[in-house]
């Protein structure tokens, strides 16, 4: 009897399943989930590419007097944006990227109410004049990876992120003018060329309404494959360059104030003979 005891203790449990019939444990692995597609694991470029656009919505923020209205929150926001700088300097990118996505809605929620105290008791200074800061950052976003693929008008996903981007900073000054100038490469006929510079030009701009920016802030324009990127001879590589759309920015100033629906050419000619 004490022999069948001991027989029976030591077969008849154990402290691990057999191979096979783990049960639950087998499916559900107690490590971390493998993909890294969160958003806390982003590039270390694309984080900081997003802490310096959030950096540029705060500095518009106070451009337009944010600082005599709310002090207090401008100065938590500036606490948060310090914290994310000092992580960035170590290195600690996924740390930074959750900061990011708190101080996102702190701004957000900054600007909401900024915008009803203006309203309500005009304590702040609404100057939406020239700002080289914000014309730059928005020709960058603009005119970065804004090349298509052949014989198509979709843009490219990090295209979106872009525009994303340069919407929010053009919510921000709606006195901001933009003109899209859609390109192809030399392949095809000059009609043909001309239609898909257009639809690629009005893609951008669907692509910005869909993110809250006013239609009427943005004049689209075509010049097919007259303006190509640069003289370089013909290569696979010029002319995928060559396939883009190009965004000319004129600031909210009093050349802004006088574009109407009739005639924007005259203006735009003479900012793109700017340019050059």
């Amino acid at each position: 009897m004490p022999l069948a005891c001991v027989v029976g203790l030591c077969t008849g449990c154990s402290t691990w399943p057999e191979e096979g019939r783990g049960g639950w444990a087998e499916i559900y692995h107690p490590d971390a989930p493998s993909t890294t597609n969160g958003f806390e694991n982003a590039a270390p470029f694309q984080v900081m590419n997003e802490f310096e656009h959030l950096s540029l919505k705060l500095d518009w923020l106070k451009s337009r007097g944010i600082k005599h209205c709310m002090p207090g929150q401008l100065y938590q926001a500036e606490l948060m944006l310090t914290r994310i700088n000092r992580t960035l300097s170590a290195q600690m990118y996924a740390e930074a990227q959750l900061d990011l996505r708190t101080f996102y809605h702190q701004l957000h929620q900054l600007e909401n109410h900024f915008e009803r105290v203006i309203s309500t008791t005009h304590c702040g200074t609404d100057t939406q004049t020239d700002d080289s800061k914000l014309i730059g950052k928005l020709e960058t976003l603009l005119n970065s990876d804004n090349q298509f693929a052949f014989d198509s008008f979709e843009l490219t996903p990090k295209y979106r992120v872009n525009l994303a981007q340069s919407a929010e900073l053009l919510k921000m000054s709606p006195g901001t003018q933009v003109l899209l100038v859609g390109h192809t490469d030399i392949n095809g006929d000059k009609i043909s060329n001309f239609e898909l510079a257009y639809k690629r030009a009005e893609s951008v701009k669907s692509w910005l309404t869909l993110y809250g920016v006013n239609p009427e802030q943005v004049n689209t324009l075509a010049q097919g494959a007259q303006v190509p990127f640069s003289n370089e001879p013909e290569s696979v590589q010029k002319q995928h360059s060559d396939r883009r759309v190009n965004a000319y920015i004129l600031s909210s100033s009093s050349a802004a104030s006088e574009l109407t629906k009739v005639k924007p050419l005259t203006e735009w000619t003479r900012a793109l003979e700017d340019k050059e």
